[in-house]
């Protein structure tokens, strides 16, 4: 996303909009000051309320998001202002950070229920480690379906990566995610046997 925002040279308000907002687009080219939105902020301008939401980025998208999805099969919908999106196997969540106008996404956390997308914010989440955030909803759509399509295919290959032909980012991903599961198995098994033996609780402190 473009992060160059627009204001007018003459208003009292101060304020800054998307290029696409309607309440800048009456204003001539001449009297348009056109900056990053950082470096407005650092002018003394403010965002205007309006296009610095979900619901303008959300719209703004729209076209794009249905294609996208309907090719992948994927579901969203807005909820408190708040993006879900349902892939075959798993569902998540985008939130628009109106301070650093960009997106985190967030994924379900893993539950043997299954989902009821008709109230996903009911559901609970944890944030994605891996991607830190994103500029446009588009990416946060193109992340979650890879995301999910490796997920898939991983399962299809019994865990083992190197029949996964997905993006590599994915793959050290999972594997980072092999070895947190086998130091929990490690963990948990040296944890039985200390509770079963008082002489082996003994020496696990050496």
């Amino acid at each position: 996303m473009n992060h160059v925002r627009v204001a007018s040279l003459y208003s009292d308000g101060r304020v800054y909009h998307d290029p696409g907002c309607h309440y800048i687009k009456n204003t001539l080219p001449e009297y348009r000051l056109k900056q990053p939105w950082y470096d407005m902020e650092k002018c003394g301008y403010r965002p205007c309320k309006c296009c610095n939401s979900m619901k303008f980025r959300l719209e703004k998208e729209l076209d794009n998001l249905q294609r996208y999805s309907e090719h992948r099969e994927l579901e969203f919908k807005m909820i408190a202002g708040e993006l879900y999106i349902k892939t075959g196997i798993s569902c998540w969540k985008i939130v628009y950070w109106t301070d650093t106008q960009d997106f985190a996404i967030f994924h379900r956390n893993h539950k043997n229920n299954p989902l009821d997308f008709a109230h996903p914010e009911k559901e609970s989440y944890h944030r994605q480690k891996d991607i830190r955030s994103v500029t446009s909803l588009i990416d946060a759509f193109k992340y979650v379906y890879k995301h999910d399509e490796f997920r898939k295919a991983e399962k299809a290959a019994n865990g083992n990566l190197e029949m996964s032909r997905i993006d590599r980012k994915y793959q050290a991903s999972a594997r980072r995610r092999q070895r947190r599961q086998q130091a929990r198995q490690l963990d948990y098994l040296f944890r039985e046997i200390e509770n079963g033996n008082e002489e082996y609780r003994k020496i696990s402190f050496c």
